[in-house]
C-alpha cells in the first residue's frame, strides 16, 4: 500500500496510511501492529485517534521511523509534501516498510 511519512514538526515521526488504507488493511480489534523495518520487527500502538482522524502510527519514545527516514528518505520535506513510502501487508497485524 502507498503511505506517507508523517511528523509532528518536532521529534516524533510516523507513517500515515490514510483512511482508505486503514479501513482496508487494519483490523479495529488491533491495539498493536508489528512492522518489519530493515529486517527487524518493531511494535507500534494504534491509538484511538488512529481510528478517528489520525490514521498514522508513530515512533513515540524511540526514533525507529525517524532513523529509517533519515537512512532512506529525508527528515525534511516541503510543507504538505511528505515522502511517499510503501507499506507491505504481511497478514495478522504485520507489515513491512520498504524503502
Amino acid at each position: 500500500m502507498q503511505a506517507r511519512a508523517w511528523s509532528d514538526g518536532k521529534n516524533t515521526y510516523g507513517i500515515r496510511v490514510g483512511k482508505p488504507n486503514r479501513d482496508k488493511y487494519f483490523d479495529p480489534d488491533w491495539k498493536v501492529i508489528e512492522v518489519d523495518i530493515d529486517g527487524r520487527f518493531y511494535q507500534f500502538n494504534l491509538t484511538p485517534a488512529f481510528w478517528r482522524n489520525c490514521p498514522e502510527f508513530r515512533d513515540r519514545g524511540r526514533p525507529v521511523i525517524r532513523e529509517w527516514l533519515q537512512r532512506h528518505r529525508s527528515l525534511r520535506w516541503p510543507r504538505g509534501q511528505p515522502p511517499q513510502v510503501e507499506l507491505l501487508p504481511l497478514g495478522n497485524g504485520k507489515f513491512r516498510l520498504l524503502p
